[in-house]
């Protein structure tokens, strides 16, 4: 299992005693509106998500490392980040950077600080050459913690995914 701490968070893979802290993350509209894709729409999915989790942590050639991110002060599950491998030759991987976090935690730093953590585990500790990370255009916040993790811009994608009606733009850190 995989265990790291920071000064204000725990992030670990996913236990059995997720469930409710990842049902009220990926149910809520407003916290899941960039990522619709990873939204579910019942307890019963919820399960499914986290067996899944559960069962890649498991795997040694793990292809996800999804992990909770749990505030240490009140041991609740606050959100979520990790990356899956899109690439893995000679034992070096690229991999993709995703996170959410529960809205009531938004703006404290708290994704940055998760993000540097697992961004240092991933390049010291699973041979990780290069990490990409995206998010549409209109998701400052997103592209802000980007920014902050040391992420830089390599391009943008026009009218590139379609969101809540309409063709929008896309960014690639």
């Amino acid at each position: 299992m995989i265990y790291l701490q920071t000064d204000r968070l725990i992030i670990r893979d996913n236990r059995e005693d997720d469930l409710q802290g990842l049902y009220e993350l990926t149910i809520d509209e407003e916290n899941m509106r960039f990522m619709k894709s990873t939204k579910i729409n019942s307890y019963e999915e919820a399960i499914e998500h986290l067996k899944a989790s559960i069962d890649e942590s498991k795997k040694i050639d793990r292809k996800k490392y999804y992990f909770a991110i749990i505030n240490k002060k009140t041991n609740e599950y606050i959100g979520a980040i990790g990356y899956d491998v899109l690439d893995n030759r000679n034992n070096e991987r690229i991999v993709e950077l995703g996170y959410f976090i529960k809205k009531e935690y938004w703006g404290n730093g708290f994704v940055v600080e998760a993000g540097k953590k697992v961004i240092n585990y991933a390049f010291y500790e699973d041979n990780v050459i290069k990490i990409e990370a995206s998010c549409l255009k209109e998701n400052n916040n997103s592209e802000k913690v980007m920014i902050k993790l040391g992420m830089k811009k390599e391009g943008e994608l026009r009218k590139h995914q379609y969101h809540e009606g309409k063709w929008k733009d896309r960014l690639l850190y």
